[in-house]
């Protein structure tokens, strides 16, 4: 039996209700077509263990909780870990945030450090506010193109600076995520450099040769460029909030940490 329809079976023997939700982005299936329509089911004692699973990276962790609750995705006649595997990141990120909302809720205790007083000022998050940028219809998922202001310098002295990247899918979180959990920043650009497609006129085999190498030796404005580059403008959940201090008034934005989403508060 396909993983979409015993998921789809036991929600109906336990008397779930399927949820009905759009991706930001879709997948895209081997003739071309887009599916964009998910049904997600509320998460169960099963999906609970999975938290649990000290076996799991983050990335494969997301993918198991998905693929429990995922019944279904638009006309696919199955839902499996590979599917869920080749999903974009902002479509996993946006289902986990509708999975947390159907299952625990929209309020979210959240926790953010205050960068002009250190004081740790807490929030009840409305999940329910967080804003979503779609694609339309008939848009196809974007490639992010940027100028860098110093670029790489070869070894020759060529000055590299265009660059062309794809979004991260599932198969790059699950990639990078033992990387991350020892080095966040090592495991940071490993996943840039599996989502760059054109790096100047620099030769595919020297960029998987020279690897996290080659960011590294970028000037950290550089590195902030590329990062913003990165996140911003693209589909998927807006995860930056506004906050407050209390203690000092200082106004920052903080990013809500999604690895907390089902801690119920």
């Amino acid at each position: 039996m396909f993983d979409s329809e015993r998921n789809a079976e036991a929600a109906m023997e336990t008397g779930q209700r399927g949820f009905e939700v759009s991706l930001p982005i879709g997948f895209k299936d081997s003739t071309g077509t887009r599916h964009r329509r998910a049904v997600l089911r509320k998460m169960r004692g099963h999906e609970e263990a999975v938290l649990y699973d000290p076996g799991l990276s983050g990335g494969a962790l997301v993918t198991a909780l998905l693929t429990g609750c995922l019944v279904r995705l638009g006309a696919l006649p199955s839902v499996n870990r590979e599917t869920v595997s080749g999903l974009y990141s902002a479509d996993r990120n946006f289902l986990l945030l509708e999975l947390r909302r159907i299952t625990l809720g929209d309020r979210m205790p959240a926790v953010y450090p205050c960068p002009g007083c250190g004081v740790r000022v807490s929030v009840t998050e409305d999940l329910g506010t967080l804003p979503v940028r779609r694609l339309k219809a008939d848009e196809p998922p974007p490639e992010v193109h940027l100028t860098l202001a110093d670029g790489y310098i070869d070894r020759q002295g060529a000055c590299h600076t265009e660059l062309t990247l794809t979004l991260p899918r599932g198969v790059d979180e699950e990639f990078v995520a033992p990387m991350v959990a020892k080095d966040p920043l090592k495991g940071q650009d490993a996943l840039l450099l599996r989502c760059i497609r054109r790096f100047g006129d620099l030769p595919r085999a020297t960029l998987e040769a020279y690897g996290v190498k080659i960011l590294r030796d970028l000037t950290l404005g550089d590195r902030r460029r590329l990062q913003r580059a990165f996140n911003n403008g693209t589909p998927g959940v807006d995860f930056m909030r506004p906050v407050s201090c209390g203690a000092c008034g200082t106004e920052f934005s903080g990013v809500l940490d999604v690895s907390h989403f089902f801690v119920e508060g």
